[in-house]
């Protein structure tokens, strides 16, 4: 009822903040079916009662009033019935500084991945796409891979998102509010198609926000590896 209340107030213009949590439509509208559901609810017991002859049954001694934290139980708990779900991320207070995460999730970049990314995002350099041009990379650049000369360097905008996209489900997940930015992105190694990358976490620093008392802002080192155990991204990021 408070989320409705917020959106209807505002006329739902946006998005807006609620007891700390960012809210925008459909979370106004999964409250709208709650509430029905819990009006439907009422309704029936109702009827139940008065064919049974009985009385509704007298208040719990639990704290259920508005805002309570049995009231806010409830609340989720109908939620989780419309609309269920599962949030594998790190909170604030878990994410302490020095803690190292190594993320479960790997992938071998294909040379398809690279084209399709690259023209997705109109970047027309042929480092990325000409195979004549790129017969001139040397052992060198290819980070000493034989069968990486010749091949054209895989797009970097790409292994930066898949290097952060892998790092989600032990760290972010359901838990971030947003990407504040990246202080630095650095690139040691190429990568090529037919690598495969791993990535892990460093929580270097957390505090609490000056204009959000309700959240933090962390610190993390996302690193990714190769099949070779070499650095090919490292972004620093809040």
């Amino acid at each position: 009822r408070e989320v409705v209340s917020f959106w209807e107030r505002k006329e739902g213009k946006g998005s807006m903040e609620v007891r700390g949590k960012m809210i925008d439509k459909p979370h106004y509208i999964r409250a709208k079916k709650v509430i029905a559901r819990r009006s439907d609810d009422n309704v029936e017991k109702e009827t139940s009662n008065k064919k049974s002859g009985t009385k509704n049954p007298l208040p719990s001694s639990n704290n259920t009033a508005p805002g309570s934290v049995a009231d806010s139980h409830v609340r989720d708990t109908n939620e989780e019935v419309v609309f269920p779900r599962v949030y594998l991320g790190k909170y604030f207070e878990e994410l302490e500084p020095g803690l190292r995460i190594r993320h479960f999730l790997t992938r071998t970049v294909t040379e398809s991945d690279n084209v399709f990314f690259t023209c997705l995002t109109l970047n027309p350099a042929p480092i990325h796409l000409d195979h004549e041009l790129s017969k001139g990379n040397t052992t060198e650049l290819s980070g000493g891979g034989l069968n990486d000369v010749g091949k054209p360097l895989f797009n970097s905008m790409f292994t930066l998102a898949l290097l952060v996209g892998m790092s989600v489900p032990e760290a972010t997940h359901g838990t971030t509010v947003a990407n504040l930015g990246f202080s630095e992105v650095l690139f040691p190694k190429p990568v090529y198609p037919g690598d495969t990358l791993r990535a892990e976490t460093i929580v270097l620093d957390r505090r609490e926000s000056r204009s959000r008392p309700t959240q933090g802002i962390v610190t993390l080192q996302h690193v990714a590896y190769n099949q070779r155990g070499e650095v090919v991204c490292k972004a620093t990021r809040q």
